[in-house]
């Protein structure tokens, strides 16, 4: 069952309320990333405000600039993924054949792991601008909006970049077993992505 304004079980906004839900939002999925990249404990579950339980995660009618957001950020950290197979299969080639060693590949993973910080920001930055902007444009779908960015940038943190960090702690421990998989891997994540927003998003 879809919301409007209409129904009160569906929370109701004002455009300063629905941008600051989406800024607080996106700041937790950003704190999520980086405990996850340093290997501490995520953040505790974001918690959407009271009202939000009556609002559908059916989101294949949400706005179409939404829709086309939430595919610019697919593709954003589609290409980010995939964008850095050509390096890791590199370095992973040369610590297997110790052409580096096990400290200098472990700084150059560590660089590659803010640079997907560092990317996912600003991604996440400029979806929560067009979010916004959506958001203003279509009122009556904001609790939907918000409710969807909430669960995109965390199922994009739970099942790409969580796993990407842990096959790096595969590689560094395991390098014989993995070195020769990086692409096929990312391959396999990037796959995984594309179903999982079909099937959100439609």
């Amino acid at each position: 069952m879809r919301h409007d304004r209409s129904d009160p079980a569906a929370p109701q906004l004002t455009n300063d309320e629905f941008d600051e839900l989406i800024d607080r939002i996106n700041a937790h999925h950003q704190a999520k990333l980086i405990a996850v990249s340093a290997g501490r404990p995520k953040p505790a579950p974001f918690v959407m405000p009271a009202g939000f339980e009556g609002v559908s995660n059916d989101y294949s009618d949400l706005p179409q600039d939404s829709i086309d957001a939430f595919a610019a950020s697919r593709d954003a950290n589609a290409s980010q993924a995939n964008g850095q197979t050509d390096h890791i299969s590199s370095i992973a080639e040369d610590y297997r054949n110790e052409k580096i060693s096990e400290d200098s590949f472990d700084d150059l993973i560590d660089k590659q792991k803010q640079e997907n910080i560092d990317k996912y920001t600003k991604d996440q930055n400029d979806t929560a601008d067009k979010l916004k902007a959506s958001g203003h444009a279509h009122p009556e779908k904001q609790s939907e909006i918000a409710q969807a960015f909430s669960d995109a940038g965390d199922w994009i943190i739970d099942n790409l970049w969580t796993p990407v960090k842990e096959f790096f702690q595969k590689l560094a421990a395991q390098i014989e077993q993995w070195w020769n998989k990086v692409v096929s891997w990312f391959g396999d994540a990037v796959d995984s992505l594309k179903s999982w927003w079909h099937g959100l998003f439609g």
